[in-house]
């Protein structure tokens, strides 16, 4: 015959021992995941798996392949969509210094956001910005780019005692969903003598040409100093 303590007495004895069966499979996975046990885990999702391929895919220099050396990043609204877009130009890879006047030409990426918003290559060009020592002793013939709502400008300059300057200009034109050459403006400058010339071009003059198709050698002879 059982007595009320002893009743008690035995109840915890049942508890302490279904408490016994509980606390090694928990010391267990405590112990595999401090030591790195192989121990089963749910796989990745396919978006887990997409964040971590994409990731930096927001950083212009992610674009910039490995061993070129990206000459400048310059971020505005490529499309005129009210988006910040972003464009680069790099120098490719070469094996050693080139010598004056000789090397590939600059790249200069046009990047856009997807519908995620993360940039994209939109378009590229390695034709419109002369290779660094391309610009004889004026130095380097990159000046500058610069994006205005839909537009790009791309600015080279370059010589010795004649000066010249290129400047090509861009508009995004929607149904095609890209950029097309709207305008060159060329000129040339006597140091010396202060004498000067200059051109402007449109699509009159060079027809339809889309930024990634437009080499400057296709176009008109530039202005000549008498």
């Amino acid at each position: 015959m059982h007595t009320p303590w002893m009743s008690a007495l035995l109840s915890s004895v049942l508890l302490v021992g279904c408490g016994v069966q509980e606390g090694p499979v928990a010391a267990q996975v405590a112990e595999d995941d401090a030591t790195g046990a192989d121990v089963p885990r749910a796989p990745a999702t396919h978006e887990a798996s997409q964040t971590a391929m994409t990731s930096g895919r927001d950083d212009p220099a992610a674009f910039v392949p490995g061993g070129a050396t990206r000459v400048d990043t310059v971020r505005g609204d490529l499309t005129g969509r009210g988006t910040s877009d972003a464009l680069i130009v790099f120098s490719p890879a070469t094996p050693e210094r080139q010598p004056l006047g000789d090397g590939p030409a600059r790249t200069v990426v046009l990047l856009t956001r997807d519908a995620s918003g993360r940039l994209q290559n939109a378009a590229e060009n390695a034709r419109i910005v002369p290779c660094e020592r391309c610009g004889g002793i004026a130095g380097d013939p990159y000046a500058y780019a610069r994006i205005e709502a839909g537009d790009v400008t791309l600015a080279v300059a370059g010589g010795s005692r004649e000066r010249w300057f290129h400047d090509y200009v861009f508009r995004y034109a929607p149904e095609r969903a890209t950029w097309q050459l709207e305008q060159v403006v060329r000129g040339v400058t006597d140091t010396q003598t202060g004498l000067q010339k200059q051109t402007e071009l449109t699509a009159a003059d060079f027809g339809d040409i889309g930024f990634a198709d437009f080499d400057p050698a296709t176009l008109p002879p530039a202005p000549a100093l008498d």
